[in-house]
């Protein structure tokens, strides 16, 4: 049975006397009624300065120096995972066999390469719990942000929110994909940008094919903002130049509905 995240008075007064680690709140500016015409209109939206800066620095600070990443990629027949160390350390030519595997089954369809964390599964399990990142995810499942999504989204089943950290790296990618599994209870997929600096020429964009496979819309990984899309919905994270100069952070995940069986 799926434990139930809470995000209790007694955790807001415990993280507000911790300096290093405030609260998560989101921008007091955040214009709720603006974001939901935009995302009824269209599916997906673009949200910027999503938390106040505290949040939103504090959330760099974690996923960048505290977050424990390991690779993930699908080689065509099965997912692999190995830590960020593990793999940065194997031979030249072991470590390249590893990504062409991801590499050559991006060619016949859907793969991916990046860096994450589990979040939501971690919790689940009682793992890594004084990260500050498990205060973010609790976060995603208080009363405030749900309600939030919930009147974005015009949906009233969203909930609760699972969630990963990413890391995409020179040469990172996930393929074309529409979000959509049976039974999981998917209602909407979220990314939570955290990239201090970021141009399009370093890729790493949030894409959007249309029906003829042209880019509908992108959205850059620009910091503190937030992308809401409907699931099921095509998408792709464009692979990552070779020369850009840093990792493009995120949190991502689905806004689901449990009674749907997940």
């Amino acid at each position: 049975m799926r434990e139930t995240l809470s995000y209790s008075d007694a955790a807001v007064r415990n993280l507000a006397e911790e300096s290093e680690a405030p609260t998560p709140r989101l921008n007091p500016r955040l214009d709720g009624a603006l974001v939901a015409q935009v995302y009824r209109r269209a599916g997906r939206v673009h949200v910027p300065d999503f938390f106040d800066a505290a949040t939103a620095a504090r959330i760099h600070r974690a996923l960048a120096q505290e977050t424990p990443w390991q690779v993930v990629l699908f080689d065509g027949a099965e997912h692999r995972e190995l830590p960020v160390a593990s793999l940065d350390e194997l031979p030249e030519a072991e470590r390249r066999g590893w990504c062409e595997q991801a590499a050559r089954a991006a060619v016949r369809g859907f793969s991916y390469r990046y860096a994450n964390f589990r979040l939501y599964e971690n919790w689940q399990d009682g793992r890594h719990r004084g990260l500050y990142l498990m205060r973010v995810l609790e976060f995603l499942n208080s009363p405030p942000f749900r309600d939030l999504m919930c009147r974005i989204a015009g949906d009233a089943a969203i909930d609760y929110a699972d969630g990963q950290a990413t890391l995409y790296r020179a040469g990172d990618f996930l393929t074309r994909h529409d979000d959509r599994v049976e039974g999981k209870g998917r209602r909407a997929a979220y990314v939570l940008s955290f990239t201090p600096e970021w141009v399009t020429d370093w890729g790493g964009l949030l894409a959007f094919p249309d029906a003829n496979g042209h880019l509908a819309e992108a959205y850059l990984p620009t910091f503190n903002s937030l992308n809401l899309f409907r699931v099921p919905m095509l998408h792709a994270v464009t692979q990552v130049s070779e020369f850009a100069p840093a990792g493009r952070y995120s949190i991502t995940g689905w806004l689901r509905q449990s009674r749907a069986g997940a």
